[in-house]
Protein backbone atom coordinates (compact mmCIF):
# COMPACT_ATOMS: atom_id res chain seq x y z
CA UNK A 1 0.00 0.00 0.00
CA UNK A 2 1.11 3.14 -1.15
CA UNK A 3 0.29 6.21 0.31
CA UNK A 4 2.54 9.32 -0.42
CA UNK A 5 0.83 12.90 -0.11
CA UNK A 6 -0.89 14.79 2.47
CA UNK A 7 -4.21 13.82 0.66
CA UNK A 8 -3.67 10.56 0.89
CA UNK A 9 -2.87 10.99 4.75
CA UNK A 10 -6.43 12.82 4.85
CA UNK A 11 -8.50 10.44 3.51
CA UNK A 12 -6.71 7.95 6.02
CA UNK A 13 -7.67 10.57 8.80
CA UNK A 14 -11.13 10.80 7.59
CA UNK A 15 -11.70 7.00 7.64
CA UNK A 16 -10.17 6.90 11.12
CA UNK A 17 -12.59 9.43 12.17
CA UNK A 18 -15.47 8.34 11.10
CA UNK A 19 -14.76 4.78 12.81
CA UNK A 20 -14.17 6.29 15.84
CA UNK A 21 -17.61 8.36 15.29
CA UNK A 22 -19.03 5.04 14.67
CA UNK A 23 -17.40 3.57 17.83
CA UNK A 24 -18.82 6.15 19.93
CA UNK A 25 -22.23 5.63 18.38
CA UNK A 26 -21.86 2.05 19.15
CA UNK A 27 -20.38 2.49 21.92
CA UNK A 28 -23.50 4.70 23.65
CA UNK A 29 -25.85 2.36 22.16
CA UNK A 30 -24.17 -0.47 24.68
CA UNK A 31 -24.06 2.12 27.92
CA UNK A 32 -28.09 2.27 27.27
CA UNK A 33 -28.64 -1.27 26.51
CA UNK A 34 -26.54 -2.27 29.59
CA UNK A 35 -28.95 0.12 31.78
CA UNK A 36 -31.94 -1.12 30.44
CA UNK A 37 -31.10 -5.05 31.35
CA UNK A 38 -30.06 -2.77 34.71
CA UNK A 39 -34.05 -1.66 34.56
CA UNK A 40 -35.33 -5.08 33.03
CA UNK A 41 -33.74 -6.94 36.40
CA UNK A 42 -35.76 -4.86 39.22
CA UNK A 43 -39.31 -3.59 36.96
CA UNK A 44 -41.36 -6.47 36.71
CA UNK A 45 -43.18 -7.53 33.55
CA UNK A 46 -40.51 -5.28 31.83
CA UNK A 47 -39.27 -8.00 29.79
CA UNK A 48 -36.22 -7.05 27.26
CA UNK A 49 -34.59 -9.82 27.03
CA UNK A 50 -32.90 -9.34 24.20
CA UNK A 51 -30.74 -6.28 25.15
CA UNK A 52 -27.54 -9.04 26.15
CA UNK A 53 -27.49 -10.52 23.09
CA UNK A 54 -27.21 -6.79 21.25
CA UNK A 55 -24.64 -5.88 24.28
CA UNK A 56 -22.42 -8.87 23.09
CA UNK A 57 -22.85 -8.27 19.85
CA UNK A 58 -21.66 -4.36 20.16
CA UNK A 59 -18.77 -5.17 22.53
CA UNK A 60 -17.25 -7.43 20.00
CA UNK A 61 -18.03 -4.75 16.95
CA UNK A 62 -16.22 -1.89 19.44
CA UNK A 63 -13.43 -3.99 20.33
CA UNK A 64 -12.46 -4.34 16.46
CA UNK A 65 -13.69 -0.88 14.97
CA UNK A 66 -11.25 -0.30 18.00
CA UNK A 67 -8.47 -1.89 16.88
CA UNK A 68 -7.87 0.28 13.82
CA UNK A 69 -8.34 3.65 15.36
CA UNK A 70 -5.98 2.38 18.56
CA UNK A 71 -3.15 1.09 16.09
CA UNK A 72 -3.13 4.30 13.90
CA UNK A 73 -2.95 6.44 16.22
CA UNK A 74 0.13 4.57 18.29
CA UNK A 75 -1.88 3.64 21.25
CA UNK A 76 -0.64 0.36 21.55
CA UNK A 77 0.39 -1.03 24.98
CA UNK A 78 4.09 -1.29 25.05
CA UNK A 79 6.03 -3.41 27.58
CA UNK A 80 9.75 -2.76 27.67
CA UNK A 81 11.67 -5.61 29.14
CA UNK A 82 15.28 -5.04 27.96
CA UNK A 83 16.18 -1.12 27.46
CA UNK A 84 17.72 -1.14 24.29
CA UNK A 85 19.59 1.61 22.23
CA UNK A 86 17.56 3.47 20.01
CA UNK A 87 18.66 1.62 16.34
CA UNK A 88 18.05 -1.78 18.32
CA UNK A 89 14.76 -0.38 19.59
CA UNK A 90 13.28 0.95 16.18
CA UNK A 91 14.45 -2.39 14.11
CA UNK A 92 12.57 -4.15 17.54
CA UNK A 93 9.22 -2.09 17.04
CA UNK A 94 9.75 -2.62 13.32
CA UNK A 95 9.60 -6.27 13.85
CA UNK A 96 6.54 -6.60 16.19
CA UNK A 97 4.98 -4.27 13.42
CA UNK A 98 5.56 -6.59 10.94
CA UNK A 99 4.49 -9.60 13.24
CA UNK A 100 1.26 -7.45 13.77
CA UNK A 101 0.54 -7.48 10.37
CA UNK A 102 0.87 -11.04 9.30
CA UNK A 103 -1.10 -11.89 12.40
CA UNK A 104 -4.08 -9.36 11.42
CA UNK A 105 -3.94 -10.93 7.92
CA UNK A 106 -4.44 -14.24 9.21
CA UNK A 107 -6.93 -13.23 11.63
CA UNK A 108 -8.97 -11.16 8.54
CA UNK A 109 -8.24 -14.84 6.29
CA UNK A 110 -9.76 -17.24 8.36
CA UNK A 111 -12.18 -14.55 10.32
CA UNK A 112 -13.63 -14.28 7.00
CA UNK A 113 -13.81 -18.17 6.46
CA UNK A 114 -15.59 -18.39 9.62
CA UNK A 115 -17.79 -15.65 8.56
CA UNK A 116 -18.93 -17.63 5.79
CA UNK A 117 -19.21 -21.09 7.30
CA UNK A 118 -22.18 -19.25 9.88
CA UNK A 119 -23.99 -17.26 7.54
CA UNK A 120 -26.31 -20.16 7.42
CA UNK A 121 -27.03 -20.23 11.52
CA UNK A 122 -29.15 -17.56 13.03
CA UNK A 123 -28.58 -16.11 16.68
CA UNK A 124 -31.37 -17.41 19.22
CA UNK A 125 -32.47 -14.39 20.52
CA UNK A 126 -32.33 -11.90 17.34
CA UNK A 127 -33.09 -14.43 14.79
CA UNK A 128 -30.24 -12.62 12.66
CA UNK A 129 -27.58 -14.15 10.69
CA UNK A 130 -24.63 -14.86 12.64
CA UNK A 131 -22.15 -13.59 10.12
CA UNK A 132 -23.39 -10.32 11.27
CA UNK A 133 -22.12 -10.77 14.55
CA UNK A 134 -18.69 -12.79 12.92
CA UNK A 135 -18.28 -10.28 10.31
CA UNK A 136 -16.70 -7.49 12.47
CA UNK A 137 -13.40 -9.58 12.83
CA UNK A 138 -12.26 -9.56 9.18
CA UNK A 139 -13.47 -5.86 9.06
CA UNK A 140 -11.85 -5.20 12.11
CA UNK A 141 -9.02 -7.14 11.22
CA UNK A 142 -8.55 -5.74 7.81
CA UNK A 143 -8.40 -2.46 8.77
CA UNK A 144 -6.15 -2.72 11.37
CA UNK A 145 -3.60 -4.35 9.03
CA UNK A 146 -4.28 -1.27 6.25
CA UNK A 147 -3.61 1.16 9.77
CA UNK A 148 -0.32 -0.49 10.53
CA UNK A 149 0.92 -0.17 6.69
CA UNK A 150 -0.43 3.11 6.82
CA UNK A 151 1.45 3.73 9.30
CA UNK A 152 4.61 2.24 7.98
CA UNK A 153 4.46 4.30 4.82
CA UNK A 154 4.61 7.52 6.91
CA UNK A 155 8.24 6.90 7.99
CA UNK A 156 7.32 8.29 11.20
CA UNK A 157 9.64 6.67 13.58
CA UNK A 158 7.02 3.83 14.57
CA UNK A 159 7.30 5.33 18.74
CA UNK A 160 9.50 8.03 20.68
CA UNK A 161 12.23 5.99 22.27
CA UNK A 162 12.33 5.55 25.68
CA UNK A 163 13.68 8.51 28.02
CA UNK A 164 15.73 6.10 29.78
CA UNK A 165 17.73 5.01 26.55
CA UNK A 166 18.22 8.02 25.29
CA UNK A 167 19.63 8.94 28.72
CA UNK A 168 21.98 6.29 28.75
CA UNK A 169 23.04 6.75 25.11
CA UNK A 170 24.13 10.35 25.83
CA UNK A 171 25.44 9.19 28.68
CA UNK A 172 27.41 7.31 27.04
CA UNK A 173 28.78 9.75 24.48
Amino acid sequence: MILRGHKARRVADTIIAALAAALVVLFSAMVLLVLIQVIDRFVPNFGWFWTEEVVRILLVWCVMLGLPIMLYNYEEIIVDLFLLKPRLAIWRLRLAVALSIIFLFLLAKHGYTFTLRSANFTSPTLGISRAWIYSSIPIGATLGCMALLIRAESRAPSYPVHPEVTNQLEDDL
